[in-house]
């Protein structure tokens, strides 16, 4: 491992738990809420390795709100990747669109780092993640081996500015929009298209005190 990925998972790859931003409810309760329109955060947060590829981190094992850490990195010559996979559940149905996107203030503020090849790219899972029974309990389980067959197409390439800009402004980047579904995943990883080495950190907020959240789906409205 280089000395830049080892002084970055240093800073802090142990993560609180996040739960959905949407509680579950009956399906009539989603729809309403959906016509209104409104935001789901992200439910989980797994990395995976390419060096250890049936390895699974589970970001947020236990805490209802909090933050972790979004990060996503690749060593020299695109080796030794992180990446991390998303899983958004319990989406409410409504008439859309349904739009991936990062939302962020001021970067230093929230924990950001980036260094090298800092592009992402976004892509989409196809079917439900990967289980395995963990303490007698059937939980999400992606692992490097396990999700690849399960990566759809590329749906976004984007990247987080590095300079420090006017805490009290509120950016976007939209990445796509994508078809609704109650469950959708998503795989973040630095683009390929550089053999460089890079990181993106973020450190991602499901309670909206202190930092506005990271990534999550906007809808309707």
């Amino acid at each position: 491992m280089s000395s830049l990925l080892k002084s970055v998972l240093f800073l802090g790859v142990s993560t609180l738990a996040l739960a959905s931003f949407i509680p579950c409810g009956s399906q009539v309760a989603l729809e309403a809420v959906a016509a209104a329109g409104g935001a789901v955060v992200p439910s989980g947060f797994w990395q995976i390795y390419q060096q250890d590829k049936q390895r699974s981190t589970n970001l947020f094992p236990s805490s209802p709100n909090g933050t972790a850490l979004f990060f996503v990195s690749q060593g020299d010559n695109a080796a030794n990747k992180f990446d991390l996979i998303v899983s958004f559940t319990n989406i409410p149905n409504g008439p859309g669109p349904y739009s991936i996107e990062f939302l962020y203030s001021n970067p230093a503020r929230a924990g950001y780092g980036s260094d090298g090849n800092d592009v992402i790219n976004t892509f989409a899972i196809t079917g439900a993640l990967p289980t395995n029974n963990v303490g007698n309990i059937v939980q999400p389980f992606p692992t490097w081996d396990n999700v690849d067959k399960l990566r759809g197409s590329l749906i976004g390439t984007f990247h987080l500015p590095r300079g420090d800009e006017d805490p009290t402004h509120i950016h976007r980047i939209f990445i796509n929009q994508v078809t609704w579904n109650s469950t959708i995943s998503l795989r973040f990883s630095i683009t390929t298209d550089s053999s460089n080495s890079g990181f993106v950190r973020w450190l991602q907020n499901n309670d909206n005190v202190g930092f506005v959240p990271g990534v999550r789906i906007n809808y309707g409205g």
